[in-house]
């Protein structure tokens, strides 16, 4: 593969971008998406002192890389956030198993952030090179898969697939290099924390198979 280059300019975390003081039966969402074009997990803050962890919320959008994805979350205790497993590049429905009645629920996006899939030819001699340039505060990991990813838009999420951190490019909080291990299919990196104003740049080159 030639040289890449991938800028992941992340926007402030927002416990409120998606909706403030949703209550009811059925939550109405005010945005779809963060500025960013990224995926982020996505919170669900409980402005009240009850428990609801009784009920779930449905969660409905895309992934990082614009699949389908859709994940249930266990609503949060009184005065809590809960946040998904999952990186939402857009979310278009939350939707809660039974009414929170009078009480109200904040919906954002919060620092933990994806990058789409970055796919590596898998059947070259040589190691993906990687490195990662850092502004600002902030902890990324690259990981790896060796699972399938080229599937249509409707199937495969990116969680789907089984994803392990490079250990050269795990929880770093500044400028590293690295290597993808041979056989690799693709790898993404995320976020694990940022600072306002932070970002990183990840150069990627792979030479041609012999």
């Amino acid at each position: 593969m030639r040289p890449k280059t991938y800028d992941l300019d992340v926007a402030d975390e927002s416990l409120t971008g998606f909706a403030s003081n949703v209550t009811g039966a059925a939550f109405v969402l005010t945005a779809t998406a963060p500025s960013d074009g990224l995926a982020h997990q996505v919170s669900i803050r409980n402005d009240s002192a009850n428990n609801h962890s009784g009920k779930t919320v449905t969660l409905v959008g895309t992934d990082a890389d614009g699949k389908a994805l859709t994940e249930v979350v266990t609503g949060p205790t009184g005065n809590a956030t809960v946040e998904s497993a999952g990186y939402f590049k857009t979310l278009t429905s939350a939707t809660p198993s039974s009414t929170i009645g009078a009480d109200t629920f904040d919906i954002g996006w919060v620092d933990e952030v994806a990058s789409q899939t970055i796919p590596i030819d898998w059947r070259s001699d040589a190691q993906a090179a990687i490195h990662v340039d850092v502004t600002g505060t902030l902890n990324f990991t690259v990981q790896q898969t060796f699972g399938p990813i080229q599937q249509p838009v409707t199937r495969k999420p990116q969680q789907d697939n089984a994803w392990t951190d490079i250990t050269a490019l795990a929880s770093k909080t500044a400028d590293t290099a690295g290597q993808a291990t041979p056989g690799a299919t693709a790898i993404r990196i995320l976020y694990n924390s940022y600072s306002s104003g932070a970002e990183l740049q990840m150069y990627v080159s792979q030479p041609a198979r012999s």
